[in-house]
Order: C-alpha cells, then sequence, then structure tokens
C-alpha cells in the first residue's frame, strides 16, 4: 500500500530530469519579475512622497514579489492541461487500467509539484532575510512554515477547482482558455499582481465570500507574518469548505463524463 511512495518518487525524477533548465528558468523568471515590480512600486512610493502605503514599507513590497512568483508555483501544481491534454491525446487511457483511483494518482502528482516548489519558496525566503538586520529568527521560521502549510493546503483547493475545469475536456473541445480565465481571477483577485490592501473596501469585504483571497493573499501574509491568529483560523476553515465543494464538483463531473471518454488514440 505504499503506491504513493512510488508516484512521489516517478514525479521527482520528471521534475530533475533538467535540473539546469529548470533553475535558469524558474531564477530568471522570479528575478525579472521581482526587480520589475520593485522599479514599479519604488516610482509609486516616490511619486506619493511616502514610504509606507496601507501598511507597506518598499523592503515589505520587494519581499511581497518574491513570495508571489514562487507561491503562484505552488498554486497551480502541475500548471494549466495536466488533465485535458491527456484526455484529448488519449493517454488518460492509462488511468483507467491503474489500481487506483485517477483521482488519487493526479491529485498526488499535483501535490508533488507544489511540495517541490514549496521547498524552492522555504530556500528564497531564508536566503532573503540572511541579509536582512533580523537575520532568520524563530518567529520568522514559524511565520514561514505556516505559510508554506497553507499555501499546500490552498493548492489542493485550486487543483480541485484545475480539475472540475479540465473534467469539461470530456464535453467540450478546449476548455485551455477557461483555465486561463480561473489562473486570472485566482491571481488577480487573490493578490498575485498587487496586495488586496489597495483594493477598495467593499471590493476586499465581496472577495471573502470567494476563495480567492484565501489561495493568494493569506499564505503570502502569513508567512511575511502579518496575518493574524484570527485571520489564518478562519482562511483556513474557508478553505475547507472550498476544498470539498470543489472536490464535490469535480467527482460529480466524472461520474458523468467516464461515459463520454472515448479512448483517442487506443
Amino acid at each position: 500500500m505504499n503506491w504513493w511512495r512510488h508516484v512521489v518518487a516517478n514525479e521527482l525524477r520528471k521534475i530533475l530530469a533538467f535540473r539546469s533548465d529548470f533553475w535558469v528558468t524558474f531564477l530568471g523568471q522570479t528575478i525579472i519579475q521581482v526587480l520589475i515590480a520593485r522599479a514599479l512600486w519604488q516610482s509609486i512610493f516616490d511619486a506619493n512622497g511616502t514610504k509606507v502605503m496601507e501598511g507597506f514599507t518598499l523592503p515589505m513590497m520587494t519581499l511581497y514579489y518574491i513570495i508571489v512568483p514562487v507561491g503562484n508555483k505552488i498554486l497551480t501544481g502541475e500548471n494549466v492541461g495536466f488533465l485535458a491534454r491527456e484526455i484529448y491525446d488519449g493517454s488518460f487511457n492509462r488511468y483507467l487500467i491503474y489500481p487506483i483511483s485517477f483521482f488519487q494518482y493526479k491529485t498526488l502528482t499535483y501535490l508533488t509539484h507544489s511540495f517541490f516548489f514549496a521547498l524552492q519558496l522555504v530556500l528564497i525566503y531564508l536566503l532573503f532575510n540572511l541579509f536582512q538586520p533580523d537575520g532568520v529568527t524563530l518567529t520568522l521560521l514559524l511565520n514561514l512554515l505556516s505559510g508554506v502549510a497553507i499555501f499546500l493546503v490552498a493548492s489542493y483547493v485550486f487543483c480541485m477547482i484545475a480539475m472540475s475545469i479540465e473534467l469539461l475536456s470530456l464535453w467540450a473541445d478546449n476548455i485551455w482558455s477557461l483555465m486561463v480565465m480561473a489562473r486570472f481571477f485566482v491571481y488577480f483577485f487573490g493578490g498575485s499582481y498587487m496586495p488586496l490592501n489597495f483594493f477598495p473596501d467593499w471590493a476586499v469585504s465581496a472577495l471573502q465570500y470567494t476563495p480567492f483571497p484565501y489561495l493568494v493573499s493569506l499564505p503570502i501574509r502569513t508567512t511575511m507574518g502579518l496575518a493574524s491568529s484570527t485571520e489564518i483560523q478562519v482562511g483556513l476553515v474557508s478553505l475547507l469548505v472550498w476544498s470539498i465543494l470543489f472536490h464535490l464538483t469535480a467527482r460529480s463531473l466524472w461520474s458523468k463524463g467516464e461515459y463520454r471518454y472515448n479512448g483517442v488514440g487506443i
């Protein structure tokens, strides 16, 4: 019954197959995004003639945008098309003969990617703080571990959202645009593009009834030590509720759509 170990090990081998290319691409994208974001916000701070905006200083904003690209990768796991492309090309057939549920298999592979990116977040965050005046403290480590844990829970929720959308490929010829829209909504309303502190109060209040702020803003704020214990508790409960809702949605779509799968490529 240790099948999950083999699945995780195999997925890690795939991730690390091209280590140099992976790290160059990953670090290059992260550094470029951080530099652009810092330059933009420095201009905004200078234009307003202030050192603090909505509770954020420029160093805090820099740290925020260091976490964002890695956090987004934790959230999206295997990325767009992890089910749809296999349904379209017929490689989905193999899951029908596996001794385990394809739900279990795909969820585990998705979370393996998320966990790998979570390790990168830990490394990058610790390296950043080594050069800060306070260095790496116990409080910082606790905030980091709490933030990473919430990121992984959020990743499961997004996995169920993505699975619900990608299973529509059993009916539709192309669902890629739907996944792109879903990612845009999560990133924009979750706080990837800018902290939710800069949103109008009415918008922030309305977003509390959606999963978006708990998928991005909450884990980032927790990692930075900005989230209160009450906020974390409410966020975790919300993530649990949304995970159950989207899990049931994905299960329902599969139970209705499995009879439509024609096994292209057999």
